[in-house]
């Protein structure tokens, strides 16, 4: 039962705090081993739409603890997200200018890397689960579209899985599994850019973008109790959210499958 004087709701923050608490969220999502897996450019245009909606149903928003400032702070993000993406123009050009065969070899380590990943998943709960699970590389930054987050991902794994052997024989991960994720590791190191250390501008879009997916993840649960009433409106605004990228890949196998 919701206070009558408000106190606990958020109603009080400024932009700022709201600000501060989603970095901190997206800190702590990180901490647990949570990976962001959207594209942070469509995250950036939802986040608009997430806001407007949110504006629609302001009072019962505020009374649950998402008050206006958070999505100011959110609308900051987006801008922020949007403007780091245009400082990083030399990305674009590389995947624009990326060869059959590499993209290729992209699209097979980052899928070999994503079998992996959802294994981990399914197997490891709990506080020892999580902490096994960023030792093998989550809660980092991974897109399947670039070469550095697959390879450093490939790597990740293949440490991990050599520091912790039950989960490995819990995967049925066998020697020649291993082999395959060495040689694709190496031959991504091979593509240009690869290896380059992640650059101020990209950790500063990757804290932006996690920052906005704990105010999705906000939005999410508090319009999905404001809304139990109306299943109607309250499906509308949680489809505001972006899929993820392998959620997507899923879909698009699922509906060739059944074409």
């Amino acid at each position: 039962m919701a206070r009558k004087n408000g106190t606990g709701n958020g109603s009080h923050k400024s932009v700022q705090d709201a600000r501060t608490d989603l970095l901190a969220r997206a800190e702590r999502n990180a901490e647990g081993a949570a990976s962001c897996k959207t594209d942070p450019l469509g995250d950036a245009k939802a986040a608009r739409a997430i806001v407007e909606a949110v504006r629609e149903h302001a009072a019962e928003m505020a009374r649950r603890g998402l008050p206006a400032p958070y999505g100011e702070a959110a609308l900051e993000l987006a801008r922020e997200i949007e403007e780091h993406l245009q400082a990083m123009p030399a990305a674009a050009v590389a995947a624009r200018g990326r060869t059959p065969e590499s993209a290729d070899l992209l699209a097979d380590a980052a899928a070999t890397a994503q079998a992996i990943r959802d294994g981990v998943l399914r197997l490891s709960r709990g506080a020892d689960g999580r902490k096994t699970a960023r030792d093998l590389g989550f809660g980092q930054p991974f897109s399947a579209r670039q070469p550095a987050h697959v390879a450093r991902a490939l790597q990740r794994i293949l440490d991990g899985l050599e520091a912790h052997k039950e989960l490995r024989e819990d995967l049925g991960v066998l020697p020649e599994d291993i082999q395959t994720m060495q040689d694709l590791a190496r031959d991504l190191g091979k593509l240009p850019g690869t290896g380059a250390p992640m650059s101020d501008e990209q950790a500063a879009l990757l804290q932006a973008q996690a920052a906005l997916r704990a105010f999705f993840d906000l939005f999410a649960a508090k319009a999905a109790l404001a809304l139990a009433g109306d299943p109607d409106e309250r499906a509308r605004l949680l489809s505001l959210i972006p899929r993820t990228e392998d959620r997507r890949h899923l879909r698009r196998q699922s509906e060739r499958a059944s074409g």
